[in-house]
């Protein structure tokens, strides 16, 4: 019988993830969009909402994954609503376990060479 890989271990840090999609726009535009969507909740007493959305496909070959990332939100405002959408992409390195990065853990391993022992 074979051992099933802990899958738990994979441990992505959320906040370097986010704030490398785009170079950093992402994270920029998720904090106006909830600046904003906020605000309209708060003076129009409405609900607003925040919608992100992340497609991760493989890039042949190598291990990395192109990640698309969507971000929708609506506004409330005093007559009815606003709304934005931007959606781009950003290639990202697969590590063990799952875990996504902008590099590799180590700079010198370069995807498709072994390292050296």
């Amino acid at each position: 019988m074979h051992q099933v890989p802990n899958t738990s271990a994979a441990q992505t840090d959320v906040s370097a993830f986010i704030t490398d999609l785009d170079g950093g726009q992402f994270d920029r535009m998720l904090s106006i969009a909830l600046g904003q969507v906020a605000a309209g909740a708060v003076d129009n007493n409405k609900v607003g909402e925040v919608d992100i959305k992340l497609k991760l496909k493989r890039i042949p070959g190598t291990h990395q994954v192109t990640v698309e990332h969507h971000l929708k939100f609506i506004k409330p405002t005093a007559d009815g609503k606003s709304s934005e959408e931007a959606t781009r992409k950003t290639v990202m390195h697969v590590g063990k376990n799952g875990v996504m990065s902008l590099t590799p853990p180590n700079q010198l391993s370069i995807p498709g060479i072994p390292a050296k022992a």
